[in-house]
């Protein structure tokens, strides 16, 4: 930034000290400071952010903005990511005023990452970023806010499965970003979450609690086919199945009741892995000796998955991890 300096002066007498007299310069940012970290409420609400300048003149101002965040793979450790970036998200605005002063607003919406103002004025250009990071709300908020949305019984249970109920890692103030691009509290994957979404844990919430009213009505049609009766308990490992990916039960022709799909064995020790026990590979194994053989190549996702190690990820696993065999 140009800095204006008057000359100083000098005289004949031996000793005499003469001021040098240093001008504020026109055109400079009153606040906030460059590179300031600010923190989203855990309501959650944007923070106060006051962009204002001083200038000698006077006139219309063009201001603009830009807010990224650079996605990368977080897990749910408390630990610096070194994965990869998922995704960029951006937004960005502008605007012509006569005010020196602009408050942070991105459409209401509640946004964090890196954000860049810019300002025109005269035909010169200030420029300030700061950051903006996420603070997580505590249990009993996320309760509240649950219960008072409909038709989702056992969402709660999901949420808390997971993530732990949490929506940011505490360490930089982030989302959780899953390996597969799972974001948030309710790790959205597909439909994949907006910024906002990804950011507001109350529109993640509200988003992830529309697919999994979605995934209720398919559990209620499945389950009700051709007039069959099922528990308030089989539509809860239905639905929570189908989450994570396919149908947790099958119908008994004999009994005329639905059972939990046979020739399943779930590994204990993980949230959604598998072992169909009908496969050559994995008859008469216990699943602590199928743990062994495949544990390894968990690790590596679906490209683990081979004829030496035919493990898989099943809803019905993880409806189990859920609610408990």
């Amino acid at each position: 930034m140009q800095q204006a300096r008057n000359a100083g002066k000098s005289n004949n007498t031996e000793g005499s000290v003469v001021r040098l007299i240093s001008a504020a310069s026109p055109l400079s940012w009153v606040s906030p400071p460059d590179n300031e970290v600010f923190e989203i409420t855990s309501e959650p609400a944007l923070p106060e952010i006051v962009f204002e300048f001083k200038a000698d003149v006077d006139g219309d101002y063009e201001w603009s903005w830009v807010i990224e965040w650079e996605a990368k793979t977080s897990g749910l450790r408390e630990r610096a990511r070194n994965g990869k970036t998922q995704q960029t998200f951006s937004e960005y605005g502008s605007f012509v005023g006569k005010d020196k002063k602009w408050v942070a607003d991105f459409g209401g919406k509640v946004l964090g990452g890196e954000l860049t103002v810019t300002v025109l004025v005269g035909g010169k250009m200030l420029e300030r970023s700061v950051t903006i990071r996420g603070h997580n709300p505590n249990k009993e908020d996320i309760a509240t806010y649950v219960s008072g949305l409909e038709g989702v019984g056992g969402f709660d249970k999901l949420l808390e499965q997971e993530t732990g109920s949490k929506h940011f890692i505490n360490l930089d103030g982030e989302p959780i970003v899953a390996f597969d691009k799972g974001y948030g509290i309710t790790q959205m994957t597909n439909p994949a979450p907006t910024y906002e979404q990804a950011w507001n844990w109350k529109e993640n919430i509200a988003a992830g609690s529309s697919l999994y009213k979605e995934k209720v009505r398919l559990a209620e049609k499945y389950l009700g086919q051709s007039g069959r009766d099922y528990s308030d308990e089989q539509l809860q490992r239905e639905t929570i199945s189908r989450w994570n990916g396919g149908s947790y039960h099958e119908w008994d022709p004999n009994s005329e009741v639905w059972l939990r799909k046979k020739n399943l064995l779930c590994d204990s020790q993980t949230g959604n892995i598998g072992w169909l026990t009908g496969k050559e590979e994995n008859k008469d194994k216990t699943e602590s000796e199928l743990r062994d053989r495949d544990k390894e190549t968990y690790k590596l996702g679906t490209k683990g998955q081979s004829s030496d190690h035919p493990w898989l990820y099943t809803g019905v696993c993880y409806a189990d991890h859920v609610l408990g065999k």
